[in-house]
């Protein structure tokens, strides 16, 4: 007998998985979509100007991609509302999630941005949980109208180009069709820029590559590399779509243009790695966004300590930490990790 009662429990992350496993079936998942230079913004939210990251970055680019909206900015009906601004009558509202983590008995806390909660959930010394809900600025009245960025293309170029040059990665361009990062030499290999099809091509292996050389245990220690052994496992799958979203990440931020026809042949695993944890998606972003800090922060701070002091001071909001590798334990056998320019294969460098 049901009882007619009774509410069941939302499973957020499901629906966002599932949400994601249909798009990319569909090839409408937001990086398997070209777009051009400056085109493409990552979500953030206008009233505290910060963009929004992991999960819920991903969540509204997806959402925000699948209704048709090209205004990237996403706030809750109070922030709105503080504004003088109205969301349109009949307007769904898009549900992220907000995390807080700390002790009491300590008083240290982290927070991401501050949202409009409409659930929440504490353990004695555990995160706080909210789950809230945002609109799109095009589901708003009266709200200034966005002006994005333009960018000219030698910029978009220039500013790609210091990301790779400051990261102190060794990028050789000593390959035919293939591109890799190979854990055993510590480098980055790649075809002559002239080989690509385009600019975005090129830097969008680029720094796809650059995110698999950040995550070796003497940086990130990012254990979808370390614990990745040949083509096919889940956790190459999972490596791979991290470098996917990190490049996703960073080309967005710098106005790269986007070229998705590079990864196809991964479709498959990513989609295996979705389907077997609604958790997964999250993580892969979290990581993909602390891969692309880490690029970040090398152009600015002076010494790679200082660069990844500089990200591990920065907040996630969506997904709880994991636990690392400490440095005293063993790192898994070197292997590289490879991707075909033009006819994949099942093909890995040693």
């Amino acid at each position: 007998m049901i009882d007619s009662g009774a509410t069941l429990k939302r499973d957020l992350r499901q629906e966002i998985t599932d949400a994601m496993i249909a798009a990319l079936e569909k090839g409408t998942a937001p990086w398997q979509r070209p777009w051009r230079a400056g085109t493409l913004e990552m979500p953030s939210n206008p009233t505290s100007e910060k963009p929004y990251r992991g999960g819920n970055a991903i969540h509204l680019m997806l959402t925000g991609t699948s209704r048709g909206y090209e205004d990237p900015r996403w706030l809750t009906y109070r922030q709105a509302q503080e504004k003088g601004w109205q969301i349109r009558k009949g307007e769904k509202g898009t549900p992220i999630e907000f995390w807080q983590f700390g002790s009491r008995s300590t008083g240290h806390q982290t927070t991401s941005e501050e949202p409009e909660p409409n659930k929440l959930s504490r353990t004695r010394d555990g995160p706080l949980h909210r789950v809230y809900t945002v609109f799109n600025a095009q589901q708003i009245d009266g709200i200034t109208a966005h002006s994005p960025r333009v960018r000219q293309e030698w910029e978009t170029i220039q500013s790609a180009e210091s990301i790779l040059q400051q990261s102190g990665a060794k990028i050789i361009h000593d390959q035919d069709d293939r591109a890799f990062y190979n854990r055993l030499t510590d480098s980055i290999h790649l075809p002559p820029k002239g080989a690509f099809q385009s600019v975005g091509a090129y830097f969008g292996t680029a720094l796809h590559e650059a995110a698999h050389w950040t995550g070796t245990s003497h940086r990130l220690n990012r254990s979808t590399l370390v614990d990745s052994y040949r083509f096919g496992d889940l956790n190459y799958a999972k490596e791979e779509l991290r470098a996917e979203l990190a490049s996703v990440f960073l080309m967005a931020e710098r106005g790269v243009p986007h070229d998705p026809d590079r990864h196809a042949a991964y479709l498959g695993s990513w989609l295996e790695a979705l389907r077997q944890d609604k958790h997964e998606i999250f993580r892969a972003a979290r990581d993909a966004h602390k891969a692309a800090d880490l690029l970040l922060a090398l152009e600015i701070e002076q010494s790679f300590e200082k660069a990844l002091a500089s990200v591990n001071s920065r907040q996630v909001g969506g997904e709880i930490e994991e636990r690392s590798l400490s440095p005293s334990e063993q790192p898994r056998p070197p292997l590289a990790v490879a991707v075909q320019l033009r006819s994949p294969s099942a093909e890995i460098s040693i």
